[in-house]
């Protein structure tokens, strides 16, 4: 029971204080999601990954059937159909390891752009060169306004194993 005596107003305060903390909270959190994903970036255009593939570095050219597992020594690429996209649509692919660090990619450019000199999407290997790490790599093909990337067109993922 609250007592003449008893003062709640510092409670009362620290509550309204911890409610405006909570909304200011919120209103930047939703600021900063239409800042990064504007509403309408969606287009649903899709891109179209031929396969992965293995790559020699030495001549350049991907080799043999399209593959989901790899070895730890051997380079791989993907083959992306950037004709498949509008020609002037602004887009990247990047290829991440297994630790989410980009390990190789393309772009941004314009996809017309792309089709003539980039079919190959080449997975460039650890920072020693010599071995993949071992684990799940992702290949994303993305579309890019304004410098950003706004939309996922396609994924793929590949493992390198190390038995394989």
């Amino acid at each position: 029971m609250v007592q003449a005596a008893d003062d709640v107003r510092p409670l009362y305060t620290t509550i309204r204080l911890l409610g405006l903390v909570g909304v200011l909270i919120l209103v930047a959190g939703l600021a900063d999601v239409l800042a990064f994903a504007p509403p309408g970036q969606h287009t649903g255009t899709q891109a179209r990954i031929v396969g992965v593939y293995v790559y020699g570095p030495t001549t350049g050219r991907t080799t043999g059937d399209p593959r989901r597992i790899f070895g730890r020594d051997q380079a791989f690429a993907a083959e992306v159909d950037w004709g498949s996209l509008p020609p002037d649509m602004v887009v990247g692919a990047r290829w991440y390891n297994s630790l989410d660090q980009a390990v190789g990619g393309v772009g941004p450019a314009r996809a017309g752009t792309l089709a003539a000199d980039h079919a190959v999407v080449v997975e460039r290997g650890s920072s020693d060169s010599r071995h993949n790490l071992p684990g799940h790599y992702r290949l994303v093909v993305l579309r890019y306004s304004q410098g950003q990337p706004v939309e996922v067109l396609a994924r793929q993922t590949v493992l390198v194993d190390t038995g394989a």
